[in-house]
C-alpha cells in the first residue's frame, strides 16, 4: 500500500506497468517476482476469481479483513468468508 497511489502512477507507466494483468502478472513472474494482489472488504471475492482461475495465475491473493489506511479497527470477521470461498475454488 502506498500512501498517495496517483504520485505512482506516471512513473510505473515509465517502467512499464501494464493496465492488461495478464501480461502484468507474466512480466513480473518473468522477473523471478511472486505475483499477488490485495482485496479490500468492500470487493466481491468474484472479483479476484479472474486472477487465480487463468492461465497464468497470480501467486497469492491477500484478503484484507480491515478498510486499508485507517489504525485501531477491529478485524471484520465475515472476511472469512471470502477466505473460505477463495480456498474453495
Amino acid at each position: 500500500m502506498v500512501t498517495n497511489p496517483i504520485d505512482y502512477v506516471e512513473p510505473l507507466g515509465k517502467a512499464g506497468a501494464s493496465e492488461n494483468w495478464q501480461e502484468l502478472i507474466q512480466r513480473i513472474k518473468s522477473k523471478g517476482m511472486k505475483p499477488a494482489v490485495a482485496l479490500k472488504p468492500g470487493t466481491p471475492i468474484e472479483e479476484v476469481y479472474p486472477l487465480v482461475d487463468s492461465e497464468n495465475p497470480v501467486e497469492m491473493v491477500l484478503v484484507m479483513t480491515v478498510e486499508p489506511g485507517f489504525g485501531g479497527q477491529k478485524f471484520m470477521p465475515d472476511m472469512m468468508e471470502k477466505v473460505r470461498a477463495l480456498r474453495k475454488k
